[in-house]
């Protein structure tokens, strides 16, 4: 219910109790001008008591207004933690910016890097604790699938890897579209190879791999390079858990559906993808391409 709306029904109800008043007045004086008033021992039905049907109306219509305040304050206390859960979500997604930014500018000075780290790692705890409570508190159809991921990804930097399982799987309960539920997906995967379950993380890339059914009538390079985004990140998870037969099967598996491709500028970059992720996969003990920085960004995992 809008607040117009309700200032409408306010209205509305002024001049319904204006209208009865002004009915119950004409009537008692056309009563009175008739001779016919009751006498007094005779009983009068309370609906033909026009101070009783006065006074039932006034009552009805305090309820109402009531109510109607009731809920435009609802509403505005919506639209303020709504405002308010922009503002943090606007906040965590500079906070990799400038943890990247800081990186490069105290560049030779390990120390500073370490202590940058440490001061956006805090507030990105307080934030998105602070965002968790907003979204609890607030009616479950008015928080989106992006903002779910949003604080997810936020509390695994904070190293609250139960909360953000709590906010991924939130996120794909919520998902409506095929990016929002790719996203969540992969981000799932990779925190259950993160938590030591390597094996549900596999059914969840598997469960990836198997979006399309859900999202028909993509286009064949869209369904192709988001397929070899999920074998590189499963393969990036599996490295990381020091499976690197494993991590190299999944880029020969992208390397198969890139096959699949007609040349053009796009296939060439998806080339260059697998190529840049089989190097860093033979790399024993560093980081894969496909893993997540050490401030994944909330795209990270999305096509």
């Amino acid at each position: 219910m809008s607040v117009k709306f309700s200032k409408m029904i306010v209205k509305v109800g002024f001049f319904v109790v204006l209208a009865v008043g002004v009915f119950c007045a004409v009537a008692r004086a056309r009563v009175e001008a008739a001779g016919g008033a009751a006498p007094p021992s005779e009983s009068v039905p309370w609906y033909r008591s026009i101070s009783t049907v006065i006074s039932v109306t006034a009552l009805a219509f305090s309820f109402g207004t009531t109510a109607v305040s009731y809920r435009r304050t609802e509403l505005q206390d919506i639209q303020s933690s709504r405002q308010e859960l922009r503002g943090i979500l606007q906040r965590l997604s500079a906070i990799p910016r400038e943890m990247l930014d800081a990186t490069k500018k105290y560049q030779g000075d390990p120390g500073a890097i370490t202590g940058m780290s440490q001061l956006y790692n805090q507030e990105s705890t307080v934030l998105s604790r602070q965002a968790a409570e907003i979204v609890k508190r607030l009616p479950k159809n008015v928080v989106s699938a992006t903002e779910c991921y949003a604080i997810a990804v936020a509390f695994q930097t904070s190293y609250n890897l139960a909360a953000s399982k709590e906010f991924l799987q939130m996120a794909l309960d919520k998902a409506n579209n095929f990016n929002d539920e790719i996203g969540a997906i992969r981000s799932s995967a990779f925190l259950e190879f993160l938590t030591g379950q390597p094996q549900a993380g596999r059914v969840k890339y598997q469960q990836a791999l198997n979006i399309f059914a859900k999202y028909p009538n993509y286009d064949p390079y869209t369904v192709a390079s988001t397929h070899i985004s999920t074998e590189l990140f499963w393969g990036g998870s599996e490295a990381t858990a020091g499976n690197f037969d494993l991590a190299m099967q999944h880029a020969d598996n992208a390397e198969k559906i890139v096959a699949s491709l007609p040349p053009s500028p796009g296939s060439d970059n998806l080339r260059g993808q697998i190529e840049q992720a089989r190097q860093q996969f033979m790399r024993a003990g560093s980081p894969p391409a496909a893993t997540p920085p050490v401030v994944p960004t909330q795209g990270f995992f999305q096509h």
